[in-house]
């Protein structure tokens, strides 16, 4: 019954997600280049986030030049996943109820982090030149990806809650068991003073002097003087 419930949440959530619309509004603007520069790029600017990465060439060579403009395009696309990425996560979330379910903003950055770490890994070089001594690099990746792999993450995440707070009910419910009221427990030293009280008592009573209860009887009826009668 658990598990079939746990699907069931899941396909909803998923057909949720499926269901936003307007996914790609979301994707903020890329960084503005010219018109001449953008003719180099060989990229979609409607489907495609990209980013340009340049480095001067110097005693390295054109190929250290090229790794450097690389890694700098890889920053700069990096940025543009991650906050993208972020706008898809708030989307998601939104689909939550929060009153009962608390979102850190933390959380939603460790998971675009997570995704544009791996999403970067995905680009594709889409041109490179050399111009009056300096290496350029353009890298590109689809947008439809990052919506795609932002809803995998998520719903990883939302089923790692639902098995805690399952395992957490399971263990619950086999290890806390119904709790008596605790039962008093005698000391052996506590046991031993209420004998030895109980003995002395006893004794007292045997050694007690007979007559000493006979003028303890005397003196407990009334005096009777002449002059009453």
């Amino acid at each position: 019954m658990k598990n079939k419930l746990k699907i069931i949440f899941l396909s909803g959530l998923i057909l949720s997600l499926g269901a936003c619309s307007n996914i790609q509004n979301t994707f903020t603007a890329t960084p503005v280049y010219t018109e001449t520069e953008k003719i180099n790029f060989n990229v979609q600017e409607e489907t495609q986030l990209f980013a340009l990465g340049s480095y001067k060439i110097n005693e390295s060579g054109a190929a250290v030049a090229n790794m450097k403009a690389e890694e700098q395009a890889k920053i700069f696309l990096k940025k543009q996943i991650f906050n993208e990425t972020t706008n898809v996560l708030n989307l998601f979330f939104s689909e939550i109820n929060t009153k009962s379910i608390l979102i850190s903003k933390n959380t939603i950055k460790d998971l675009s982090n997570l995704v544009s770490s791996e999403l970067i890994k995905d680009t594709t070089t889409t041109n490179t030149w050399n111009n009056e001594g300096e290496e350029f690099v353009v890298l590109a990746i689809d947008k439809s990806r990052i919506p795609e792999k932002v809803k995998e993450k998520f719903v990883t995440y939302i089923q790692t809650i639902i098995d805690d707070l399952d395992s957490a009910i399971t263990k619950v419910s086999n290890e806390y068991m119904k709790i008596d009221k605790p039962s008093i427990i005698v000391t052996t030293e506590e046991k031993f003073q209420v004998q030895q009280t109980e003995t002395t008592n006893i004794e007292n009573l045997e050694l007690q002097n007979p007559l000493d209860s006979l003028d303890s009887e005397k003196n407990s009826e009334p005096e009777v003087f002449l002059e009453d009668f």
